[in-house]
């Protein structure tokens, strides 16, 4: 009997997964020059690495508030663990969210995995949140709900999650309702181009500019000749640094196969067009890794964030949130970017104290400095042309002319 009630008390508790071996092993088998697989782009290609890092360590940095419970809403995480407050909810979201991992570093890898994959995975065990990297989860179609479980495989162990225990964030898919498609899958065409572009260049400069040779004659040559001279040539090796000289005897010349070089192929313009491509797909502007435009920058910034970084964050954040049942809000006043500039920032602070919207300490508080010790700080201010009114309804308005 008592053992029976031990396995009902923990029929929900569930040891966090081991992750020190996920390091794509045995899954991710595929060739390391494979440009299709996009973990294997974002550790081959420059721009991916460089995009992608981009828009997750930006929104990384973004504070989550956490605000009041959602009325007539019964969070998923209840059917689990019924006696679970949440009120560690933004130590968890903003601090610690395992006993492993700052925030910065759990959101970080969401984000990366939301960009490469269109999908992203994160597990609560009644007191910690952790990721599932996505190279090891599967999903399993139900019959009554949309997904019956989840398959969870680090290692070659095989661990089964039911729907309730994890939260599934994704991007949109045209025609698979139960995984995302990453946003780079669009750019599979440039990446392909771009690595064959460096695949040629490497080739161009190991072979020292020689991609081909052909030999000319007058006249005619005979087979033996043919091959005495093609077993010459096998000594010939660019790339080793050593080369065996080639006599040619008669009228024979060597003469290069192709006439063009690099610079004629325009090879930069080019790749920094593809390159553009895929950082465009990924939703990082260009321009804000051209050192040559520093003008454009902040409007371009504004743009990344508002149209790349928010809308991703705010697919975590509703994931968050239904799975909690609490208010999340990311909190923009902490994000430099969207922040005016010094002056208008204090000008709008301060129409909003004379307005009697903020209070003095409220607006102080906005700009990191330590609250006023005055009385009145924390008082707000009545606006001059109401002060009547607002005493008095039958005060306001025009004064009236005293004689």
């Amino acid at each position: 009997m008592l053992e029976k009630l031990k396995t009902l008390l923990n029929l929900h508790e569930k040891a966090m997964p081991p992750q020190e071996g996920s390091d794509y092993k045995s899954e991710h088998t595929t060739n390391v020059r494979d440009s299709f697989n996009l973990y294997n782009a974002y550790s081959l290609f420059e721009c991916v690495n460089r995009g992608v890092n981009m828009v997750a360590d930006c929104a990384s940095a973004i504070p989550i508030d956490v605000g009041d419970k959602l009325e007539g809403y019964v969070p998923v995480f209840k059917k689990l663990y019924p006696t679970y407050r949440a009120n560690n909810l933004h130590n968890l979201l903003n601090v610690a969210p395992n006993p492993d991992q700052d925030r910065s570093e759990l959101l970080n890898g969401l984000v990366i995995d939301l960009l490469l994959t269109g999908n992203a995975y994160l597990y609560f065990d009644g007191a910690s949140l952790w990721r599932l990297p996505v190279i090891y989860m599967k999903v399993k179609a139900g019959p009554i709900r949309l997904v019956e479980e989840y398959i969870y495989t680090p290692n070659s162990e095989e661990i089964r999650f039911k729907p309730d225990e994890v939260i599934r964030i994704k991007y949109g898919s045209a025609t698979n309702p139960y995984i995302g498609t990453s946003r780079l899958a669009a750019a599979l065409q440039s990446l392909s181009i771009i690595d064959k572009m460096n695949t040629y260049q490497r080739n161009y400069f190991k072979n020292s500019t020689v991609l081909g040779i052909v030999l000319h004659s007058k006249n005619l040559l005979g087979d033996r000749t043919k091959k005495r001279y093609a077993k010459e040539l096998e000594a010939f090796r660019p790339d080793t640094g050593a080369n065996k000289p080639i006599i040619l005897d008669g009228d024979v010349t060597l003469d290069n196969l192709s006439k063009q070089t690099n610079k004629d192929l325009d090879y930069d313009t080019s790749l920094r067009a593809r390159e553009y491509r895929v950082l465009q797909a990924i939703g990082v502007p260009p321009v804000l890794l051209d050192p040559g435009t520093a003008s454009a920058i902040n409007d371009n910034l504004k743009m990344f964030y508002q149209l790349t970084v928010l809308p991703l964050m705010d697919k975590i954040v509703f994931a968050l949130e239904r799975y909690f049942g609490i208010d999340l809000k990311l909190v923009l006043s902490e994000i430099p970017a969207m922040l005016p500039d010094d002056k208008s920032r204090a000008q709008s602070l301060q129409t909003l104290v004379n307005s009697g919207i903020l209070t003095r300490n409220e607006a102080r508080e906005e700009l990191r400095y330590e609250a006023s010790d005055e009385e009145f700080a924390d008082s707000l201010i009545l606006p001059v042309n109401i002060a009547g009114s607002a005493n008095d309804s039958s005060q306001g308005g025009r004064p009236t002319n005293e004689t």
